[in-house]
C-alpha cells in the first residue's frame, strides 16, 4: 500500500532536502515473493537480464526464472537450468545466457533454441581446489571489461575435508579455524576478457559476494571471525593482501615450507605491517553480523536518497547497512549506519539486485543453518518518501561534517546533542575481537554551515580509530521528525591535513 504522507515523484528528480522527512516505514514497502511450495527456495544468487527477467539461483541446484509481477504472489516461476553444486553466484550475460559460480567451476548455461530452458552447458574455468568442505562457496561479478572477478571461500573447521580432493593439497593451508587447504582458497581471482585466469588479491576469510561500482572499483565485505575482528568492507585491488594468512600458502612469493599461521600467531606486528586495512570497519553486532553482497544505490534518484552510496545486507540479521565512502589522501574510507532494520525484512539476506528501473531492491535469502529459516526472495520498493537521517558523514581535519536529509532543529546546533566515542579493532586468530582502547571524545564546537549541515570539532582527533557518533534524543528535523537511526561509525584510517 501507499502511505498518505509519501510523495510520488518522477524518477531522477529526487534531491535530499527538497522533500519533508517522513518515517522510514512510509518510505519503503517490503514484500515476500512467493515460490512454488515444492521448491526449497534457498537462494544463492539473483540477477536480471536486459528484458527484465529475474533469475534465481537455488543452492540445491536449480536456476529459476520469472517476470516480476506487481503482486508478490503472482510470479510465474519456471525452471531454466539445473545440476549445480551449491551455486552462490550469477552473472547474466544476455537473455537466456548466464554464468553460474558453483563450488567446483564457473559454468555457462545457454538456451540456444529459445524455449526458455538451458540446453547447453559449458565449463568456463575451474582452476581452483575443492576439498569437499561445505564452506568453500564462490561468487562472481563482471569487471566491466568483458571479464569477471570470482571470490573463492575458505573451508571451515566445523566441517571435514574429503580424503580425495580436487587439486593440490597443502598441510600448512589446512591449519587454522578457516583454512585454505586447496589451491587459491581465500583469494579473489580474475578471469580476463581474453580467457586468462589470474590471482588478483589474497587474505580473505569468506568474501560472500563481490561488486564493481560505476567507477570500476571492486568491493567486498568479509565474514567476521578469525583474523577479522569485525565485519570489514574492502576496496579490493590487484596484488593486495587483506589479512587472513591461510591463503598465503598459494602465493608464489610466500617462502616454501613456511607456516603462515604460526608466523602470524607469533608476530602480529609483521602481520599488520603488510596487510591492506578495511575502508570501513562495520561494528559487530551493532550494524552487521555477517556481511554478504554489496550493491550501489542508483545515482538517478530511482530509489530515493543516498545515490551512489553502498548497501550491505546482513545474512545473520534483519538488517541492511548503508555505507558512505570518500577518498582521503587517495584512499577510500568512510562511515556506516543502518539503512533498514526490521520492517518485515527477514534474515538470510544473501544477494541483492535492483530492478531494471531501479525502483525496487530484490533480496535473495538463505541462512544455511545459521539461524531461523528465511529462504526465498523479498522485494523492497521505494514509495517516494525520504527518511530524516544523516545523508553524508565526511571527515574534516578536526572532526566531521554532517549533512542531513532535511533541515535540523535548534538541538542539532548544540554540542551536547552529539556524543562521540572512539575505539580500535585488532584482528587476531581468535573468532572476532571486541573493540579496544575505547575513549569518550569531547565535542568542542558545532559550526552551522547551512540549515542541513553542521561541522563538529573534537578536542582530540587521531587517525587509525573508529569513531561512533550518536545523535542525542532532542535532535530532530525542523519539522519534528526523529532520525531513522542515531548511530554512525566512521573509520578514520587517515585524517586530512588542515588547509
Amino acid at each position: 500500500m501507499f502511505f498518505p504522507r509519501c510523495l510520488t515523484l518522477s524518477l531522477g528528480l529526487i534531491l535530499a532536502g527538497s522533500l519533508p522527512a517522513v518515517p522510514l516505514a512510509e518510505c519503503f514497502k517490503v514484500e515476500t515473493i512467493a515460490f512454488p511450495s515444492d521448491i526449497p527456495a534457498e537462494v544463492g544468487a539473483i540477477g536480471f537480464d536486459a528484458q527484465g527477467t529475474l533469475y534465481a539461483v537455488l543452492r540445491r541446484g536449480d536456476v529459476l526464472t520469472a517476470k516480476p509481477a506487481k503482486d508478490p504472489q503472482g510470479f510465474a516461476w519456471r525452471l531454466f537450468a539445473t545440476g549445480f553444486d551449491n551455486a552462490a553466484g550469477i552473472a547474466v550475460m544476455a537473455p537466456g545466457r548466464v554464468l553460474v559460480a558453483q563450488m567446483g567451476e564457473l559454468t555457462e548455461a545457454m538456451d540456444t533454441d529459445g524455449d526458455g530452458q538451458a540446453d547447453r552447458y559449458r565449463t568456463v574455468v575451474d582452476d581452483w581446489g575443492l576439498s569437499g568442505n561445505y564452506h568453500e562457496a564462490n561468487s562472481v561479478c563482471p569487471d566491466g571489461k568483458g571479464g569477471y572477478y570470482l571470490s573463492l571461500g575458505t573451508a571451515s573447521y566445523n566441517g571435514p575435508t574429503f580424503v580425495h580432493t580436487k587439486g593440490e593439497y597443502s598441510r600448512f593451508g589446512r591449519r587454522g579455524r578457516n583454512f585454505s587447504a586447496v589451491k587459491n582458497r581465500g583469494w579473489t581471482m580474475h578471469l580476463t576478457a581474453d580467457g586468462k585466469f589470474e590471482p588478483f588479491a589474497s587474505g580473505f576469510r569468506m568474501q560472500n559476494g563481490l561488486m564493481a561500482d560505476d567507477e570500476g572499483n571492486l568491493w567486498s565485505s568479509d565474514n567476521q571471525g578469525d583474523w577479522k575482528a569485525t565485519t570489514p568492507f574492502y576496496h579490493v585491488r590487484s596484488g593486495h593482501f587483506y589479512g587472513h594468512p591461510s591463503s598465503l600458502v598459494w602465493d608464489p612469493k610466500w617462502p616454501a615450507g613456511k607456516d603462515p599461521i604460526a608466523t602470524y600467531r607469533a608476530d602480529l606486528a609483521a602481520y599488520n605491517a603488510h596487510r591492506t586495512y578495511a575502508a570501513v570497519e562495520i561494528p559487530h553486532p551493532e550494524i552487521c553480523r555477517s556481511g554478504s553482497e554489496p550493491i550501489q544505490i542508483p545515482r538517478n534518484g530511482s530509489f530515493g536518497a543516498f545515490g551512489g552510496q553502498m548497501l550491505l545486507p546482513d545474512e545473520f540479521g534483519t538488517r541492511i547497512a548503508r555505507i558512505m565512502l570518500e577518498k582521503v589522501d587517495g584512499e577510500f574510507q568512510g562511515a556506516v549506519t543502518l539503512f533498514m532494520d526490521g520492517f518485515g525484512l527477514r534474515t538470510g539476506n544473501n544477494r541483492v539486485r535492483f530492478s531494471p528501473d531501479g525502483h525496487a531492491l530484490y533480496v535473495g535469502q538463505t541462512v544455511r543453518g545459521w539461524g531461523k529459516p528465511s529462504e526465498g526472495i523479498q522485494r523492497i520498493t521505494w514509495l517516494g518518501g525520504i527518511p530524516f537521517t544523516v545523508e553524508t558523514m565526511r571527515i574534516t581535519p578536526t572532526g566531521f561534517r554532517l549533512t542531513f536529509t532535511a533541515p535540523i532543529n535548534d538541538a542539532g546546533r548544540k554540542s551536547q546533542n552529539y556524543a562521540v566515542r572512539s575505539m580500535i579493532y585488532q584482528s587476531r586468530w581468535t573468532y572476532g575481537s571486541d573493540p579496544e582502547d575505547q575513549r569518550d571524545e569531547v565535542v568542542s564546537r558545532v559550526a552551522v554551515i547551512d540549515e542541513r549541515t553542521v561541522e563538529i570539532a573534537l578536542e582530540s582527533f587521531r587517525p587509525g580509530r573508529v569513531y561512533r557518533l550518536s545523535l542525542g534524543q532532542p535532535l530532530a528535523s525542523a519539522a519534528h521528525e526523529a532520525p531513522a537511526y542515531r548511530d554512525f561509525y566512521y573509520t578514520a584510517n587517515r585524517i586530512p591535513a588542515a588547509r
